[in-house]
């Protein structure tokens, strides 16, 4: 069974919408927890975790979508590469 198949492609989109504001939410109260600022409840594995099971919730709607061909597998991999390499510069300058 392919899962957008089943629950098309919009259905697909928006999940993905969502994993990705969960996702974000994660990543800021870690941020949060390891600065100090405005306490959680939770400790630095338990963000981890929740962190990681996010990222896979994201990268598996990511794997679909380009297992089906919505989003191309190589022009993600050369926008990655080229932003890789803008970030690595924007650092150098700004060290200078």
């Amino acid at each position: 069974m392919k899962i957008i198949d089943e629950i098309g492609a919009p259905a697909m989109l928006e999940q993905l919408a969502e994993e990705c504001a969960e996702l974000a939410h994660a990543s800021l109260k870690l941020a949060r927890k390891i600065r100090g600022e405005n306490p959680t409840p939770k400790d630095i594995p338990e963000l981890i975790e929740n962190l990681e099971e996010e990222s896979a919730d994201v990268s598996l709607c990511m794997y679909l979508l380009m297992k089906e061909g919505i989003i191309d597998v190589d022009i993600c991999d050369q926008a990655m590469t080229d932003k890789t390499q803008r970030w690595i510069d924007r650092i150098k300058e700004e060290k200078k």
